[in-house]
């Protein structure tokens, strides 16, 4: 067996400790090649370079067994992964997130040594879908097909290295800039128009349903699995507990929210909606308004684009819906009526002699 002499390693990182900080972690091991084949052994229970080099030596000398991983726990990809989906059982993506697990496991190798994924082999990865895979349209991948399994694979290595411990760093990760998301509401004729057929429906609940959304901001799943007890009528609150950011959230009631809800039959101690879907309604309902290019979602960029256009709060509209980053709310910031109309004051020429005329009140009668 050809072996090379081998040397100790160091690994320096950052994890978070009981208190919820970033401490600094440093951990040592050892580089050997073995019949052409690289073995790295790298362990934070090894705190001097000397443990390590006794590690060494010991491996050398066949005392102890190869490595079957590259890190202290042999953590493969496939078992990061199935960690991982445990680990978010709960999310409501999960499916999805399963897919694309399973996708980079078929790229990468369910045996591959998770430590053996490198930015190098990532961005060799991305830049092969790039330039050779198509759609199913037979064009090429969009940002954000391109990005959607590279943040999952982010999200792991993520929690493998602050959480787990078993990975000294993160490797870089460079996403595709995606387009600004799409926003699309309803003028005030097209509302109504919507409305109507809704009214119309054989579903009799549909129109309800609708008007909440477009007046509350929900995401269609918050709106769908909305139940009673947490609708306070006392408080005008709807109280959110599984959202998408996984933070409890309190939505207020417009009135016209109050109205739909307050007058639904009971009984009231399951869900407020059926759960049959409203799909087939809802198509019909758009097809008749003859609205263009709108889905159900839209009805939540339909509240918050008029809120921003009411004059509503930037960060007021953030807490609203259930945004975890500020930057989600920005796309809406623009529809303000005064965002930059005051900085574009400041530089109107002639500005210093624009003044108010002041009307004075007149004298009261005796």
């Amino acid at each position: 067996m050809g072996m090379s002499q081998g040397r100790v390693i160091t690994r320096e990182w950052k994890a978070r400790g009981a208190s919820g900080r970033k401490t600094k972690r440093l951990g040592y091991g050892y580089t050997i090649n073995v019949d052409g084949e690289q073995i790295r052994k790298i362990s934070s229970e090894w705190t001097t370079p000397e443990e390590a080099a006794h590690a060494l030596a010991a491996f050398r000398l066949g005392l102890t067994p190869k490595p079957t991983s590259p890190t202290s726990t042999g953590l493969t990809f496939h078992a990061a992964a199935e960690r991982y989906c445990l680990a978010k059982s709960r999310k409501r993506s999960i499916g999805e997130d399963r897919r694309l697990l399973d996708h980079l496991k078929g790229e990468f190798g369910e045996a591959t040594p998770l430590i053996d994924i490198t930015a190098k082999r990532i961005s060799e990865y991305k830049d092969k879908r790039l330039a050779i895979e198509k759609s199913k349209r037979g064009t090429k991948l969009s940002a954000a097909s391109i990005n959607r399994p590279l943040a999952v694979l982010r999200h792991l290595l993520r929690l493998a290295h602050e959480e787990w411990e078993v990975l000294p760093a993160v490797p870089k990760i460079r996403l595709e800039k995606e387009p600004e998301g799409r926003i699309r509401w309803l003028e005030p004729d097209e509302e109504g128009r919507l409305l109507d057929a809704c009214r119309a429906s054989r579903t009799t609940y549909l129109a309800g349903k609708v008007t909440v959304a477009m007046e509350s901001g929900l995401r269609a799943c918050e709106l769908h699995d909305l139940t009673w007890p947490r609708v306070d009528f006392s408080r005008g609150v709807l109280r959110l507990e599984i959202t998408k950011s996984g933070k409890r959230r309190e939505v207020p009631m417009r009135q016209a929210v109050y109205d739909v809800l307050s007058a639904l039959p009971g009984p009231r101690d399951g869900r407020v909606w059926p759960t049959a879907s409203i799909r087939k309604a809802w198509e019909a309902a758009v097809a008749e308004a003859k609205l263009d290019d709108f889905h159900f979602h839209d009805l939540r960029h339909h509240f918050a684009s008029w809120y921003m256009m009411s004059g509503g709060s930037l960060k007021a509209l953030q807490e609203i819906l259930g945004h975890a980053d500020i930057k989600m709310t920005m796309k809406y910031a623009h529809l303000s009526p005064d965002h930059l109309r005051s900085e574009m004051l400041k530089t109107e020429r002639g500005q210093h002699i624009i003044s108010t005329p002041v009307v004075e009140s007149p004298s009261p009668v005796a």
